[in-house]
């Protein structure tokens, strides 16, 4: 004898929610096969067994609900599952389990997080983990790795857990030999060589020095490139992908400094200002590197700072200078990209002509710049990136959500370095969603991976026409010369 039922009959009947039922069926302790209608058959010896289980009389189905079918084949028996032996074991992970214990398990961080769902991992199950001492289990799993570390589930959080603190903590403990081979092999590289690519001293010096004297004899008349200038104002850092595989990009920020009359220099020794032992979790190795950073102020006596070509690098290197180097970062200027171009253009050292891009024009909001920063350092940088696309273009429009509710593009946390590129376009569905909406033609955003990222992933994945421009390529194109 089967029986035909549906699965609010049956919760009605045991006094449990449907989903209850649901995961009755799907984890076999009540064997059934999906019938017609959305209803369930349901061997009636099987339907008896768990009115014993429960203490519960059995009802007595109208014939029409009871069907007569072949015995089915009674599956295989299976070995109990073995308990989960919990410990408190992993206070390593998440050195303050109070605070870990503050989740309700709510669910607004996994709603908020785009790759939710993926290795059937959310920031909540990984909270819980963590708690419960399932330390093993986390360590092997990729999912922090996939994970961006964009910060859009604690701006969600409303009991203020702390993350991405667990999220570097999980990926600093993994044995070194078991971080994605990319980053691992960036942060050894820069540790050995003083850069994330292992660029050589005389190769970079000739290249720097080779394109300034191309800008000197074109558009910026008697420029040289400055290397370890000592007393210049500004020191400036440089992302080591621009040199290895974009060389001419680093002549956008050269013709701003130009036009600027600015008094700065490049450091011949340790000029990387990506910092990847942030994005393994290495605390040691990131310390170090920004140590050199400190260094290179110090030797070239110089007065201010700046991080332009990465989120990232603003964030890592501030961060560290705040935790580890408080004195130093007291006595010297931190610019952030947004800083440095509003501070020249409300002084007047650079003028601007919003004709040469007519295109719609929409700006991606940096993680790391934005709600990171706001959430670290109390700033972050929103409406100044808003009032610097504007002044170099004639139409401008949001993508919806923005600023601290913007979406990640899926590059960040190592993740466009990382070997989960198909996770990695995942992520940035969303992204690829708001820039679709917002009918713009042309992308303008603060970081190298989001650059890449929207213009090499997101744009020929989702079909996405569009033009992919830095903020401090926006503002060189668009430089009045002076007269």
């Amino acid at each position: 004898m089967v029986y035909e039922v549906k699965v609010n009959e049956l919760a009605e009947e045991f006094g449990v929610h449907r989903n209850t039922i649901r995961n009755w069926i799907n984890s076999g302790t009540l064997p059934a096969q999906e019938g017609p209608g959305r209803r369930y058959l349901i061997q009636a010896e099987d339907y008896h067994r768990l009115c014993d289980k429960f203490g519960r009389k059995p009802k007595a189905f109208p014939a029409a609900q009871a069907i007569n079918a072949p015995a089915q084949e009674q599956p295989t028996p299976q070995a109990p599952p073995v308990p989960i032996r919990l410990s408190l074991s992993s206070i390593h992970l998440f050195p303050d389990p109070a605070l870990a214990d503050c989740c309700v398990t709510c669910g607004s961080c996994a709603g908020a997080c785009p790759i939710a769902g993926v290795d059937d991992l959310d920031p909540r199950k990984i909270i819980r983990m963590a708690l419960l001492g399932l330390e093993e289990e986390i360590l092997a799993s990729d999912w922090p790795w996939k994970c961006t570390l964009c910060g859009r589930c604690e701006e969600s959080c409303p009991a203020n857990v702390k993350i991405l603190e667990l999220m570097r903590s999980i990926r600093g403990q993994r044995d070194r030999a078991k971080v994605p081979h990319p980053i691992q092999k960036g942060v050894t590289t820069c540790l050995e060589k003083g850069n994330n690519l292992g660029i050589p001293k005389d190769d970079f010096l000739q290249l720097v020095k080779g394109l300034g004297t191309e800008l000197g004899e074109t558009i910026c008349p008697g420029f040289t490139t400055p290397v370890d200038v000592r007393g210049a104002r500004l020191l400036v850092t440089v992302n080591s992908k621009e040199p290895f595989v974009q060389p001419r990009q680093l002549m956008w920020w050269w013709r701003i400094f130009y036009a600027a009359q600015e008094s700065w220099t490049l450091s011949s020794e340790n000029w990387e200002g990506v910092n990847w032992g942030f994005y393994s979790g290495d605390d040691s190795s990131m310390k170090t590197i920004v140590e050199r950073i400190v260094d290179n102020m110090e030797r070239l006596n110089c007065q201010a700072l700046l991080l332009p070509e990465c989120g990232h690098a603003y964030y890592a290197t501030r961060y560290g200078l705040e935790k580890w180097f408080p004195e130093s970062a007291r006595k010297f200027k931190i610019y952030s990209i947004f800083d440095l171009l509003l501070e020249y253009l409300t002084a007047g050292r650079i003028n601007l002509d919003p004709t040469i891009h007519n295109k719609l024009t929409t700006l991606h909001d940096s993680c790391n710049y934005g709600r990171k920063s706001l959430k670290a350092f109390g700033h972050g940088y929103f409406s100044e990136g808003r009032t610097i696309v504007q002044a170099c273009c004639t139409k401008f429009r949001e993508m919806i959500p923005n600023s601290g509710d913007s979406y990640c593009c899926g590059a960040g946390g190592g993740a466009w370095a990382s070997p989960y590129a198909a996770e990695r376009v995942f992520h940035g569905r969303e992204k690829a969603r708001q820039i679709k909406a917002s009918g713009a033609k042309l992308v303008v955003t603060s970081c190298h991976n989001c650059k890449d990222q929207i213009a090499h992933s997101l744009a020929p994945e989702f079909n996405l026409e569009i033009e992919v421009k830095s903020l401090w390529e926006l503002v060189a194109q668009a430089l009045v010369p002076a007269s």
